[in-house]
């Protein structure tokens, strides 16, 4: 949503606004009902509090909001007052980190060229001792070391990663533990490393280079018109929420866990597909209209299209093109973000300004070249003449 187009460094991009998954729930967040495990609901809402009154202590608005039971939605984040564009609500310390993405490739490949190597020893061993047949039974032990190469491929890394989060949540304090419990648990029961892997899976959010789980960010649910934006602090290692528009009091917080440039039918799939709910956010059940719901997927593809193509332009040097391309974004942005003023648009509007000035500079260095060029080509066919 932030506008990847024109090298918006300064806007919250996908990355950033990739992050809790769902808890399962229609409309969902982190939130839901949960259950505490070893802590007990009692010490888990113990833990809710302490988290909460620590925000303000960080600088973070923590008499922004209150948690509160949504109906169809579990847990999620309420304004307890009036809140202004851009301003800083969690501020908040991951309870668990996970591993990379590079890591759990090389844990994926590791396990599999383990297992190779076994059954490479096998058969030597088996060759040495004369017995190595090719026959139907050998035939079957290739294709299941194929099968076991490639599910390891594509779930090595998540077990490993299941094991790293056990280990790093049993490294918590009491109250710690009982508030990662308390989220979101697609399992029916608590299952040794399983549970704690799903948890993470089911609640993660994106830092920049791998998933961590914040007791309260994980609760802030989805919309498809988002009224903040999740984002890492690199200096400080904590996860941020902050406003993206004026948020009114009793009014829900509410980020984007897609990318919002996709027609309402492919939001409702993403969402499916990776976090298993159907959005119900106030954006969707309007659109059941037809003609609501056309306007609103031809206004975003519109702005997919429009952000690919000032991305090439501006790669190719056509900056009039692009500021012309980032001018039309803007403003069915703001449309579809319904018509009012936020930080996307404000990102927008600075990076127009920072384009008009590289298009300012670029004519002033072209308009010095001008004169020497022609003084130059008058001496030559002054020099031409006399000869």
């Amino acid at each position: 949503l932030g506008s990847s187009a024109a090298g918006l460094a300064r806007s919250p991009g996908r990355s950033a606004m990739a992050p809790p998954s769902s808890n399962g729930q229609p409309g969902g967040g982190g939130g839901g009902e949960k259950k505490a495990i070893g802590g007990g609901e009692k010490t888990a809402t113990v833990g809710w509090a302490n988290a909460i009154k620590a925000y303000a202590k960080t600088g973070a608005a923590g008499d922004a909001f209150r948690v509160k039971d949504i109906s169809g939605k579990g847990r999620g984040l309420i304004a307890a007052r009036n809140i202004e564009i851009g301003e800083l609500l969690l501020d908040e310390e991951p309870l668990v980190l996970g591993l990379s993405q590079s890591a759990m490739a090389v844990a994926s490949l590791t396990i599999a060229a383990a297992g190779v190597l076994a059954w490479a020893a096998s058969l030597y061993l088996q060759a040495s001792s004369g017995q190595l047949t090719f026959d139907l039974p050998a035939l079957r032990g290739v294709c299941c070391l194929i099968l076991f190469v490639f599910l390891v491929i594509q779930i090595g890394g998540m077990i490993v990663e299941g094991f790293v989060v056990f280990w790093r949540v049993r490294l918590l304090g009491a109250s710690e533990r009982a508030a990662y419990f308390n989220l979101c648990d697609t399992l029916p029961f608590y299952i040794p490393i399983l549970s704690e892997a799903f948890i993470f899976r089911a609640n993660a959010v994106s830092t920049d280079w791998c998933g961590c789980v914040c007791a309260v960010a994980a609760l802030v649910n989805h919309a498809c018109v988002p009224s903040a934006i999740l984002s890492w602090n690199t200096e400080t290692g904590r996860h941020q929420v902050r406003a993206l528009r004026d948020i009114k009091a009793e009014e829900e917080i509410a980020v984007s866990y897609i990318d919002l440039w996709q027609p309402t039918v492919a939001r409702q799939h993403s969402l499916r597909r990776a976090m298993r709910f159907s959005c119900a956010c106030n954006t969707c059940m309007d659109s059941t209209e037809e003609s609501v719901r056309r306007l609103s997927d031809h206004r975003r593809t519109a702005c997919s299209q429009l952000e690919r193509g000032i991305t090439e332009k501006m790669e190719n040097g056509q900056l009039e093109e692009a500021m012309k391309d980032l001018q039309i974004l803007r403003d069915v942005t703001e449309q579809e973000l319904g018509g009012v003023d936020n930080l996307i648009s404000r990102d927008m509007d600075e990076a127009i300004k920072d384009i008009q000035a590289q298009i300012k500079n670029s004519e002033a260095v072209t308009n010095s070249e001008m004169p020497s060029e022609q003084t130059g080509s008058c001496n030559k066919r002054g020099s031409c003449a006399e000869e």
